[in-house]
């Protein structure tokens, strides 16, 4: 493409003065018109916007699921428009986190809830110095070599629960260190699997916790543990677990740290500044997150499908009058045709890349859409489908299911065998996230349908890691849900897709399953040894919820 071509392809896309200073960002970006995903973030960051590596990872997903002419991992600058309108609409409107269904207790409100009085202690600690820890032959020095350096040429206390041999009884010991700190401070590094540290984190984030995480080297795979190689199938388990933990942080507003200086230099600023984790900033060393919980993707595939509705393909283009209709269809309000005139005087037809631009530019012109929008964006596809048709909008009813089918996947088959029978006999909705194919960007969308469900039932089964499914178990667990496990300890020559797991490996999971259920036990979430016994009490809780409910 020449300078020319180049100089009317800006003037079709550049509709007014904001789409003209989206523009001036996306060239900082520009990678043969389209940014990659690796660059997005940075572009949003200019926007005084902040995603999270979820909603990143959505949004490009969302960009070519009804055929972006981008790669997989590009969006192209109308698609930019509209996913940087999209979240500042949340920024302006500051929607609200929804509670999940299975919420018994907001712990929201006191930012220290699970806390045990400060004398269970026998010292008060600044600083719990929690993570990866290593093996006797390998251990991780991070602690003594910067942490631990750091915090005394700070003056500030600390806790170092590192040991040589590992023990259950200092279970406890290290809960009542972590109850008595002001700060929670973990590095995940690379040569360890971290499943307890990973359930750990994701339970502290829920009780709102004042947590800072550092993962070290996070893109790249854990392939020695131990001084033992790990399988290809075990480094993405581990990936998989830490990319649900991101994900949870981040949703939660709290910013993560590749860097340990980075983020020792933010805990001295916490503590002795009295920031909160939350409110650091770039200055600080920070990568903020903001609205890390609501889904921004949502929005283009909603345009994507009003584009190819009207045109019949997504290689289509759109007259004035399509783009009207577009319009209504997309946001159910009035387009001006002699705006868009005035902004394009001798365009005749337009791109989906066009019509993405006049959209953008025409929201940011109407503000007081904003409250209509918040309750339109987030109704289904069929809605866009009736508006074609000239029918009025569905009531859109809250879809709620009773039980959440989490945990084991792979070669655990107690959903299929045991779980979905028997609920379909007892009449009780459940909702199963098993997937075909799992894919990272599944993450945020999978943790919205999680909280429509009245009760959060994770099986970790002998015949799996789930680590994920722990992840996600520990913090639900923290944040106060109604949440049952079913936990079955890992037991010796287990092997895993036909891979035998070792006396190390062995020993990390069921550490892992300790930590877990011990945090149940403390949040009074019933443990089960049994699939069928977890069942049976998962159905007496949704029976004795349904009769208060009609009891009211």
């Amino acid at each position: 493409m020449d300078l020319a071509d180049q100089e009317r392809q800006t003037e079709c896309r550049v509709i007014g003065s904001y789409t003209r200073d989206l523009h001036l960002v996306f060239k900082r970006y520009d990678d043969n018109n389209r940014i990659k995903s690796c660059n997005l973030r940075k572009a949003f960051n200019d926007l005084h916007l902040f995603p999270s590596h979820s909603q990143i990872r959505e949004m490009v997903h969302c960009a070519v699921e009804y055929g972006s002419p981008c790669d997989a991992d590009h969006v192209t600058f109308g698609e930019f428009c509209v996913l940087v309108d999209e979240l500042q609409h949340h920024y302006d409107s500051g929607t609200p986190e929804d509670l999940p269904k299975s919420i018994i207790r907001n712990k929201s409100a006191t930012g220290s809830a699970g806390r045990r009085s400060r004398k269970e202690s026998l010292a008060n600690f600044q600083v719990f110095l929690g993570g990866s820890c290593g093996c006797s032959k390998k251990p991780s020095t991070w602690r003594h070599d910067m942490a631990i350096p750091f915090l005394k040429k700070e003056n500030i206390t600390f806790y170092n629960p590192q040991v040589n041999t590992w023990r259950p009884e200092l279970v406890e010991l290290e809960d009542r260190a972590k109850n008595v700190a002001e700060l929670l401070f973990f590095v995940i590094d690379n040569n360890t699997r971290s499943v307890a540290s990973l359930c750990e984190i994701a339970y502290l984030v829920g009780c709102k916790r004042q947590i800072i995480v550092v993962f070290s080297g996070f893109d790249e795979a854990v392939e020695e543990v131990s001084l033992e190689k790990t399988t290809d199938r075990e480094q993405h388990d581990i990936a998989r677990a830490r990319n649900v933990l991101m994900d949870i942080i981040e949703r939660n507003s709290i910013p993560v740290f590749s860097n340990i200086d980075a983020a020792l230099h933010c805990a001295a600023v916490h503590l002795k500044q009295g920031i909160r984790v939350q409110d650091l900033t770039a200055n600080h060393g920070a990568v903020p997150v903001k609205y890390g919980y609501v889904l921004v993707g949502e929005a283009l595939l909603k345009l994507r499908e009003s584009f190819n509705s009207i045109t019949g393909s997504s290689e289509g283009r759109m007259s004035k009058e399509d783009i009207r209709l577009g319009y209504r269809c997309y946001t159910g309000e009035d387009f001006s045709l002699s705006w868009l005139s005035q902004r394009a005087p001798s365009q005749t037809s337009f791109s989906f890349e066009e019509f993405c631009c006049v959209v953008t530019e025409y929201k940011r012109k109407k503000q007081s859409m904003a409250v209509s929008l918040a309750s339109k964006l987030t109704a289904p596809v069929s809605w866009l489908l009736a508006k074609l048709r000239g029918s009025s909008k569905p009531e859109v009813t809250e879809e709620v299911f009773d039980i959440y089918l989490g945990g084991s996947c792979g070669e655990s088959n107690w959903r299929g065998d045991f779980a979905i029978p028997l609920l379909k006999r007892e009449g009780i909705s459940y909702l199963n996230p098993l997937v075909t194919k799992w894919s990272d960007y599944l993450i945020p969308m999978q943790a919205a349908e999680r909280e429509k469900c009245r009760l959060l039932l994770f099986t970790i089964a002998d015949c799996t890691r789930a680590i994920g499914a722990m992840v996600e178990a520990g913090y639900y667990i923290g944040l106060g849900c109604r949440v049952m496990l079913c936990l079955e300890k890992l037991q010796p020559y287990t092997t895993i897709a036909g891979e035998q797991m070792t006396d190390t490996a062995l020993k990390d999971y069921n550490r892992g399953r300790v930590y877990l259920s011990d945090m149940a036990s403390r949040e009074g979430a019933p443990v089960f040894e049994l699939v069928n016994d977890s069942l049976a009490s998962a159905i007496k809780a949704i029976r004795k919820l349904d009769v208060a409910v009609d009891t009211k």
